[in-house]
């Protein structure tokens, strides 16, 4: 079973940015199971390292929907984006550093923060993109 799952009703029913969360939600997911399984530091780094790598990317894909379609809350979503990617950053490095460990905490909180970002914020996005075809 999942630890956490895509499923259709966290779908924005916008094409792209709907594909990424999905490749969020599977990052998170396996993270989680290298996690449970014991893996080595090295991959659950390597995990790490890639989901802030992608998040950054999929963030800046959405401001860049934001800024074409003159979306009224770019400013605000935006620091919500720049929180979580210091935050995962933060994770990082401690994690590299051998200061703190994963725990299932760290990923309820990864799970939680992308999915009531996703129903909260990217929701309204989805919705003023729509509205702007």
């Amino acid at each position: 079973m999942q630890f956490c799952e895509f499923t259709a009703d966290l779908r924005v029913g916008h094409e792209e940015i709907d594909h990424q969360h999905a490749a969020l939600y599977d990052t998170v997911n396996r993270l989680h199971d290298a996690l449970r399984a014991g893996r080595s530091r090295q991959e659950m780094g390597e995990i790490l390292a890639f989901l802030r790598s992608y998040t950054v990317e999929h963030f800046r894909m959405e401001e860049s929907f934001m800024r074409d379609a003159a979306y009224p809350g770019l400013e605000s979503h935006h620091a919500l984006h720049e929180a979580l990617v210091r935050q995962v950053h933060e994770l990082e490095d401690k994690y590299a550093a051998g200061t703190m460990i994963l725990s299932i905490m760290t990923m309820h909180f990864l799970k939680d923060w992308l999915t009531n970002h996703i129903q909260d914020e990217d929701r309204k996005l989805a919705a003023h993109l729509k509205a702007k075809v």
